[in-house]
């Protein structure tokens, strides 16, 4: 934001001609009222010129802000899928662990309390599945985020080269 500000002043400064503006006409047989009318002229060619150059200036500098602010959405989108994940992941470790250590206590059990476990192993199979579906469902959620962060990005560098190119155009302008 702070670059963006120091390019809309930039642009600003360059479009206030040097040295107030209008050029001297010539000394020439011409009356004063040709004189001003002339200057007055060349001022309004000036302020007509400024006041385009500072509209489309605000305009691309909105589009700049609102596109940095979809570039840090996306950035966030990103982070919360990738946080989503390593939680998920390690949800899926710890119903890993129960499972294994279920299933190998699974043999040192009598008749009764041994279903019971073969029902908990089944069970905890069965969350492992839902955790990798979750997994899955976030992979691709992270994927899509980082795609939209790449197409965001894109077009914030379109906006600022635009940006940039009006600075260029406006200091080749200045006198």
């Amino acid at each position: 934001m702070r670059k963006l500000a120091s390019r809309l002043v930039l642009v600003a400064l360059a479009l206030v001609p040097a040295g107030g503006g209008a050029q001297p006409a010539p000394a020439s047989d011409r009356g004063p009222r040709d004189t001003v009318a002339t200057e007055v002229a060349l001022l309004r060619q000036a302020l007509e010129k400024w006041a385009a150059v500072a509209v489309r200036s605000q305009v691309l500098a909105g589009r700049l802000a609102a596109q940095e602010q979809r570039v840090l959405r996306e950035q966030d989108a990103i982070a919360r899928a990738q946080d989503a994940i390593d939680d998920a992941g390690r949800r899926q470790e710890r119903t890993r662990a129960t499972l294994d250590r279920t299933a190998r206590n699974l043999d040192n059990v009598v008749e009764e309390p041994r279903n019971e476990m073969r029902r908990e192993v089944e069970d905890l199979k069965g969350d492992l599945e839902d955790q990798d579906r979750e997994l899955a469902r976030l992979r691709t959620r992270l994927s899509q985020a980082e795609q939209g962060l790449r197409s965001e990005q894109l077009l914030y560098t379109q906006l600022d080269a635009a940006l940039n190119r009006l600075v260029r155009d406006v200091e080749l302008a200045r006198p």
